[in-house]
Formats: C-alpha cells, sequence, structure tokens
C-alpha cells in the first residue's frame, strides 16, 4: 500500500470479538463522537498479521488493548512484541478487569505497554490523547498507569460514569447474522453488579472507582438504541451483555416493567426477540411471563454448584433448592437454557463433586441444555484469589494462576477430566458448542417462522442432548469411583482402564456429533 493510501488516525483498539466487545465499541464512538478518530480491529491468536496489516494502514497515535482476564496476557504479549519487531512505534496501552486491578503487574509483564487505562475508558482516553507526547502531564490524568524510569505511577481512580444514557450510541459494524439469515446484535442495559460472589471480578473492576455499584440505562434509551438497529439495520435477535440484567430489586422490577412498556409503545415487542443473563433468584413466574410476552427467548443462569458447600464459597447467597427451582421455571415457560456450572472450587471434597453431579444428573438428564461443566479459576483481584493467597494454596503463574484442593484425590481427578472433557466444553467446534447452536438456531428458527418442516427434529436433537448428558456424567461418576476406590497410583498404573474411559467418551462424543451432522441433512429443518 502507497504512503498515498494510510490513514493517520488518532486510536485503534484491538480486542476480542467472540461477541461485539461492547467495552471498546463504547470507547470508540466516543472518541468519534468528540473529534478524535479511532477504529476496532478483532483479534484472533495466531493472526497477528490482520492486526499488522490495520496497524500499517492506519498509522494509528495509540494502540489500545482489550485484555480483560490475565488468561490472555501471554497472547498479546506475543501481539505486541510482534507489532515493535516490525517498527511499530505507537504508544501502547490496556484495559480490561486485570489491568485494572492490577495495574503494576501487568506493566512489569509486558514491558512493550507504555501505559494501562484502569476502569471506564471512556473519558481517560481523550485525555491521555490530548497530552500523549506530553509525560509530564500524565500524573495529572485520572485513572492512568504508567512508567516514569524504574517507576510504576497510578494516579487517582476516575470516578464511574453518572450517567450512561450521556454516552453515544455503540460504534457498530455491519451485523452479524444467524440462523435463515436473521440479523443479531448484542446490548448492553447495565454496568456493573451488586452481588459479590467471590470468583468474580465485576464487583471488584466497578467498585475500585467512585460511584454506584450498579448504573442503568432510561428504558427509553435503550429501546430506542434497539428500534434504531431494527429498523436501519433489520436486527431481530439482541443479546444483552448486561452482567445481571434482571436484578432483583424494586428499583430494577420497576425498570424493567418501564422497559416492556417502552417496547410495546414501539411495537416491537413481536418483531424481535432477546436473550439475557442473570442469577437464579431473579427468576419469578410473573416477570418471566411478561418478559417472554415482549420477546425473551433465551437466559444464560449463573448456577455455579449443586453443593451447598460450594455455594457459600462462592459466596452466591442462594441454595441449591433455588438453584433447582430457577431451571424448573425456565424449562416450564420453555425458555432456551445455559447454565454456568463450575465442577470444581477450592472447596471442593469427593462428596461435593457427588454433589454436584448429583444435581446435573437432575436437571440434565431430561436434554432440555447440554451439561456444560469446568473449574472455577482464582481471577485476579477477587475474594476468593485473596482468601486461597492467604492461605498459601495459590500457586501458578501470573497468566495461569491455580490452586491446590484440600483433598490430594481431587488433584489427579481434576487433571484427568480437563484432559477428557476440554474439547467437548470448550473448543469452538466441540459437542457443547455445537449442541448449544442447534438448540439455538432451531428455538430462534421456530421463533420467527422459518422451521415450516420442523416434525419431529426438536425432539431429535434433545435426544441427543440427553444423550451426550448422560455420557459425560457416568464418564465423571465412574473415574471418581476409581479414584477414589483404587486410589490414583493403583489408577495410573493401569493405563487400559483410564485408556478405555477415555475411548468410551470421545467414541460416544463422536457417534453424537456424527447423528446431528445426519440431523441437519435430513432436510426435516428447513430453514434457508
Amino acid at each position: 500500500m502507497s504512503a498515498q493510501q494510510k490513514s493517520h488516525i488518532d486510536a485503534l483498539f484491538v480486542g476480542y470479538e467472540n461477541q461485539e466487545n461492547l467495552g471498546l465499541r463504547s470507547i470508540v464512538a466516543y472518541l468519534q463522537a468528540h473529534g478524535y478518530t479511532a477504529a476496532l480491529v478483532p483479534f484472533v491468536p495466531g493472526r497477528d498479521v490482520e492486526v499488522l496489516a490495520a496497524v500499517e494502514q492506519l498509522q494509528p497515535r495509540l494502540i489500545g488493548f482489550s485484555l480483560i482476564f490475565q488468561y490472555t496476557l501471554d497472547e498479546f504479549q506475543r501481539l505486541m512484541a510482534s507489532l515493535r519487531s516490525s517498527g511499530v512505534g505507537a504508544h501502547f496501552t490496556a484495559g480490561g478487569h486485570f489491568p485494572s486491578l492490577c495495574p503494576k503487574e501487568t506493566l512489569q509483564f509486558l514491558p512493550e505497554l507504555d501505559s494501562v487505562v484502569r476502569f471506564e475508558g471512556e473519558l481517560t482516553l481523550p485525555e491521555l490523547l490530548d497530552h500523549l507526547d506530553e509525560p509530564i502531564h500524565w500524573p495529572h490524568v485520572q485513572g492512568l498507569a504508567f512508567r516514569r524510569g524504574s517507576e510504576i505511577l497510578l494516579t487517582p481512580p476516575r470516578p464511574l460514569i453518572a450517567d450512561l444514557d450521556e454516552l453515544p450510541p455503540i460504534h457498530r459494524d455491519k451485523p452479524r447474522e444467524a440462523v435463515a439469515g436473521l440479523r443479531m446484535a448484542s446490548m448492553l442495559a447495565s454496568r456493573g453488579c451488586l452481588f459479590n460472589c467471590s470468583f468474580c471480578s465485576i464487583r471488584q473492576f466497578y467498585g475500585s472507582a467512585s460511584g454506584t455499584l450498579r448504573r442503568v440505562r432510561s428504558p427509553q434509551a435503550v429501546v430506542d438504541e434497539m428500534a434504531v438497529l431494527f429498523t436501519e439495520k433489520a436486527v431481530r435477535f439482541f443479546s444483552f451483555q448486561d452482567d445481571d440484567f434482571a436484578a432483583r430489586t424494586p428499583q430494577q422490577r420497576e425498570w424493567l416493567h418501564a422497559f416492556l412498556r417502552a417496547l410495546d409503545k414501539a411495537s416491537l415487542a413481536d418483531q424481535m426477540r432477546w436473550k439475557i443473563s442473570c442469577r437464579v433468584d431473579d427468576i419469578e413466574p410473573d416477570i418471566l411471563e411478561a418478559m417472554l410476552k415482549h420477546g425473551l427467548m433465551a437466559v444464560y443462569l449463573g448456577v455455579e454448584s449443586g453443593s451447598e458447600s460450594g455455594l457459600r464459597t462462592l459466596n452466591k447467597h442462594v441454595s441449591v433448592a433455588q438453584n433447582l427451582a430457577a431451571i424448573e421455571i425456565l424449562k416450564r415457560y420453555n425458555v432456551a437454557l445455559a447454565i454456568g456450572f463450575m465442577l470444581f472450587d477450592p472447596s471442593s471434597t469427593v462428596d461435593t463433586i457427588r454433589e454436584n453431579l448429583n444435581f446435573l444428573r437432575a436437571v440434565g438428564e431430561d436434554g432440555y441444555f447440554p451439561v456444560n461443566f469446568c473449574k472455577m479459576l482464582p481471577y485476579a483481584g477477587t475474594p476468593i484469589e485473596t482468601r486461597l493467597r492467604d492461605e498459601g494454596r495459590l500457586k501458578g503463574t501470573v497468566t495461569r494462576p491455580d490452586y491446590d484442593f484440600l483433598d490430594p484425590q481431587l488433584e489427579w481427578y481434576a487433571f484427568l477430566v480437563q484432559r477428557i472433557f476440554t474439547r467437548r466444553n470448550f473448543d469452538g467446534d466441540g459437542l457443547v458448542t455445537s449442541l448449544q447452536q442447534a438448540d439455538f438456531d432451531y428455538r430462534l428458527a421456530r421463533a420467527f417462522g422459518y422451521a415450516h418442516q420442523a416434525d419431529g427434529y426438536g425432539a431429535k436433537l434433545r435426544q441427543l442432548i440427553s444423550q451426550s448428558n448422560w455420557l459425560a456424567l457416568e464418564t465423571l461418576s465412574a473415574l471418581l469411583e476409581q479414584v477414589v476406590s483404587r486410589g490414583i497410583e493403583s489408577l495410573l498404573k493401569e493405563e487400559e482402564n483410564l485408556r478405555a474411559l477415555t475411548e468410551r467418551e470421545w467414541r460416544g462424543e463422536a457417534t453424537v456429533e456424527t447423528e446431528l451432522q445426519a440431523l441437519h441433512r435430513e432436510g426435516v429443518f428447513d430453514l434457508w
């Protein structure tokens, strides 16, 4: 590309865009609304060349990296090093939960960085850009961390933005498409969370600067944005990324009813569908019915544990009975459902693992949704990380923190579970993702009348999900009982038993994947 074809913009932002990165997109919109030139390029590990091409074309003065959690530090370090080795001299800054809560550690781990923008960045970045070539002014910029010689300096946190309605509309690209070409967009109606789950850094992220723990946009502003996306970009499905959309407070219930009234007034309730994330104690039949009548189709539910001990460790302030009741209500109303669930947490014992497996059987045996599970991760800045450090149980590295279990038997069990189920649970083309996507596509297509020949499809899909759930839970249970009854040393010596258990799981997953592909090919689900 010739020099004449190159731009010279103020800021280029780099971050994951698995879903629209609304944090970065809000900053881009704010900068553009205030006279700065800004753009965004998606980050995909291993495809640094695409970021470099954007940098070469746009020639930004500043490049901002959205790190969010420490588990991405290695990937971004490689990208930054690649950019610097290619001669990129722009100011590098970073934001997200980990950089905001651990700015010194971030700057130490990433020597290519020049600064960290802490917490909300809309107001800090313009001020930084105005003084980018005047480091002497940086100590006066609130919400910043930077190097001065061998020191790392932190300025006072910038107060949170009090009125979210004052922010400009999110910067948008062409909407993504779902099944049958239906267009989708991510939305944000609030920032923050009123709760303090021990494993979550949201409370610390928003609670470290002055301001209210949870701020909401006005219902009318949210509906106005949906109406514009519907009218101008033909968006029909909206995925709310709020940490807790349906917070169970009188004020939020009033907000929800006002939001639903605004949807009615805009004649949108019958024209679109939407998804939310919430806690189990947010689920009440009356408000759920009202939301369903206005387009709610899907819920991501923060269940996290099927053990009372686990729920206490995670500081969820709910019971196993409440978890079961919330899932049952959503099933009764036929809401598309996915849950967050941690099979392992720092308080795990053999008994709590059994309780979790029994819970997953109870909610997953009917095949209503694919069962997924993980190990709780000690995110930086969270109460559980502090507790583990104080107990001497925190181990690992900055980018891969981990912890010891109180029961040594679980160390090997958790390791084997991770080896057997990583692809199933976490890969983009793994079984859980494939089944969740198939279920979502089916429900969305039916909601808009595209599944004209879907006789039997839903029942067959549910049978496959049930089969997958049963297989995983049988494998998890059999492996646990072998660890307990034989002991890990004996079990590891009998490699054939472990290999047989693993191969049974993997063959079963392959069978379900093959049957799912065949189900799509049958043509009974006429989406396109």
